[in-house]
């Protein structure tokens, strides 16, 4: 069983690897796509000739990504007693990262005896507020209305695997270890440095339980809603607020696809031609429609 786990665990590394690598290159190929929307508030496309303006740079969009993503700015506007609670468990997890890489780090750079209970604390009180968060966002979930139109029924029991997960982390942390921040760091060295093999595909259950819940969440990571972050924050840095100026690198992306053939038919598509060729054309149907009235 012992040997089992380990063999999830790293398979489940590697799984994600590969499968985020594979997305993120499937995002990046994709061709540019045409979209029309209603833009409310203080939206560029709202001004006359948006385009004749001065275009908001790269480094602008990279600050504006990275507020978003550790504040939740578009919770925080729309939602703001969901932003409260989803925002204690986004910190929760950034603060698990965090302290994670310090625990590796930490382990195999100074001596475990020396260790403080900051590293305690600082563990307890992210997986604290990821807890709460977290509980928060389910209870959400199940009590809105209008959220409940938006959550199909797996996520519900996502969300109480990732509170179980956290739960077990603490268990393991407070009980397994006894609270002691030195036994933690001896046991995670062992680990990344392979020290005890033995110890390595026996593992107890405190530890082979978390493990496995991890594995999870990593198989899954490639899957996740963050995945999908990633390709709205790629087409805002890479397309959004872009000019299709004639001679332009768009205009050129553009002509390319307008060549394409077109796959599929409807009344209002005809198959065998180009995108061009629809994209200028009234379909037969339509105009023969107009000249019957």
């Amino acid at each position: 069983m012992g040997s089992a786990v380990v063999i999830i665990f790293y398979g489940s590394i590697l799984f994600c690897l590969v499968g985020v690598v594979v997305r993120l290159i499937k995002f990046i190929k994709m061709p540019v796509h045409l979209k029309w929307e209603f833009y409310k508030g203080s939206s560029i496309y709202e001004q006359m000739e948006w385009w004749t303006k001065e275009q908001v740079n790269l480094w602008e969009k990279v600050k504006s990504t990275i507020l978003d993503v550790l504040l939740l700015r578009e919770y925080y506007h729309r939602n703001r007693p969901f932003w409260s609670v989803l925002y204690l468990f986004h910190l929760g997890i950034y603060l698990l990262i965090l302290w994670h890489v310090w625990l590796f780090i930490a382990s195999v750079a100074v001596e475990p005896e020396t260790a403080s209970t900051a590293g305690l604390i600082w563990g307890h009180t992210a997986t604290a507020l990821a807890f709460i968060g977290g509980l928060g966002i389910l209870i959400k979930r199940i009590t809105d209305s209008e959220l409940k139109l938006y959550y199909p029924p797996l996520h519900y029991i996502k969300w109480v695997v990732m509170l179980f997960t956290l739960l077990e982390a603490f268990y393991a942390v407070q009980y397994y270890f006894d609270a002691s921040m030195p036994a933690l760091l001896k046991y995670v060295k062992t680990q990344v440095t392979f020290g005890d093999i033995e110890h390595k595909l026996h593992p107890p259950p405190a530890t082979a339980i978390h493990v496995l819940l991890a594995s999870i969440w990593l198989i899954y990571l490639p899957f996740s809603h963050i995945m999908r972050l990633f390709l709205r924050y790629y087409h805002y840095l890479v397309y959004d607020d872009v000019p299709n100026v004639k001679g332009g690198p768009m205009e050129h992306k553009i002509r390319k696809l307008l060549g394409l053939s077109v796959s599929w038919s409807a009344p209002h598509i005809q198959k065998g031609k180009t995108w061009g060729e629809v994209a200028t054309e009234i379909p037969k149907e339509l105009s023969k429609g107009a000249a019957g009235k």
